[in-house]
């Protein structure tokens, strides 16, 4: 494991400018981050609430997702401070650690709930009414919370390393090696190679339906070479989308967390530059799903317009 960031400063001749100096690294560069992700979900929930249309199944999952991604924006910034040694109590130290890693394993759960829902939807249509990811909504939200929660009480039940005479407080005092190495290569890779995966095999779907289209049209057109253009522009932007979002999103928190955990004597600039923008790319995550879609924005558009309409009657009668 890596040394804290404090550590790292009190071996040099003034800490208290390195440590004036990493916080204010942390805040150049979490601020804004997270002021992006809060407001992004913000704007997002108001136009699912704001749009009776958009009041079914699949975005009440997507709204529980945003839900985890606004509580993801919130504790962004105390994700790189985990890494300092604090004089935290033991109830106050517990909460700081654990409270952001339920936060986050939260938003990949609701991920992979949302995920999933667009999948068998997709994958089998006629079955999806009567599937249990439709007929169970709110146990589903539900359970997708929970057991975040669970696994990230854990250390607080006593899978942890603290002992009554413990200094301070750390992380390594919370989080055993087994317990990191658990939920590393038993919840977070898993999670996100399945939420590839299951993309993956809609684009499948997609490119066979793509290819029955093409047929049924060359059958009653002559020319349709110009719908099969646009049927492969459009099918390669969506691979496209997905590669870079495999590449923007969560390359960058899978470097995050095997730097932090396993590469000793990483710079503490490496290593608060890497646990922001880590955490930071998985949680645009939902602003991508919602790109394409203009239903989401349909209620800011409405209210746009009204503002534009007053301003130019205003304007009239002046």
């Amino acid at each position: 494991m890596n040394e804290s960031l404090d550590e790292e400063c009190f071996n040099i001749s003034n800490p208290d400018t390195c440590l004036a100096s990493q916080m204010a690294l942390i805040t150049l560069i979490a601020a804004p981050l997270s002021s992006i992700i809060i407001v992004g979900n913000l704007v997002i929930m108001v136009g699912i609430i704001g749009n009776k249309s958009l009041h079914n199944p699949t975005n009440y999952y997507f709204l529980s997702l945003l839900l985890a991604g606004l509580a993801t924006g919130i504790i962004l910034p105390s994700i790189p401070m985990m890494n300092f040694k604090s004089e935290f109590a033991f109830q106050i130290c517990f909460f700081f650690h654990l409270f952001p890693n339920f936060i986050f394993l939260a938003f990949l759960s609701n991920l992979l709930v949302v995920h999933y829902d667009r999948y068998v939807c997709i994958i089998s249509p006629f079955q999806y009414a009567v599937s249990w990811i439709h007929k169970y909504v709110p146990i589903v939200i539900f359970t997708a919370w929970l057991l975040p929660l669970l696994f990230a009480s854990l250390p607080l039940f006593g899978w942890n390393n603290w002992s009554p005479g413990a200094p301070l407080c750390y992380f390594k005092w919370i989080f055993l090696p087994a317990y990191i190495y658990l939920e590393m290569y038993g919840l977070l890779i898993p999670s996100i190679l399945a939420i590839t995966a299951m993309t993956s095999q809609v684009l499948h779907v997609a490119r066979k339906q793509m290819k029955a289209i093409k047929k049924m049209h060359r059958a009653v057109h002559s020319d349709s070479a110009s719908l099969e253009k646009q049927l492969d522009f459009k099918y390669t932007k969506c691979v496209m989308m997905l590669f870079i979002t495999f590449l923007v999103c969560w390359v960058p928190y899978i470097v995050f967390i095997h730097v932090s955990f396993f590469v000793k004597n990483s710079g503490s600039r490496t290593r608060i530059i890497l646990s922001c923008l880590g955490t930071s790319s998985a949680a645009f995550v939902p602003f991508i799903l919602v790109f394409s879609n203009k239903e989401y924005f349909k209620l800011w558009r409405n209210v746009f317009r009204r503002v534009c309409q007053m301003r130019g009657n205003d304007a009239s009668v002046n």
